[in-house]
């Protein structure tokens, strides 16, 4: 029956951190500066070409 308990405990902090994770992945494209997308990496459509 201790096998269970744990096997539970197991299943659950897998399941926890594939959620954070995914937050953190969702989190990390969400606050990304977009200027670096454009291939242009420290330049934006203020900068002198």
């Amino acid at each position: 029956m201790e096998t269970e308990l744990i096997l539970q405990y197991v299943l659950v902090a897998v399941i926890v951190l594939f959620a954070a994770y995914s937050i953190y992945r969702i989190l990390k494209k969400t606050f990304s500066p977009g200027k670096f997308k454009k291939g242009k990496p420290g330049c934006d459509s203020d900068c002198c070409s």
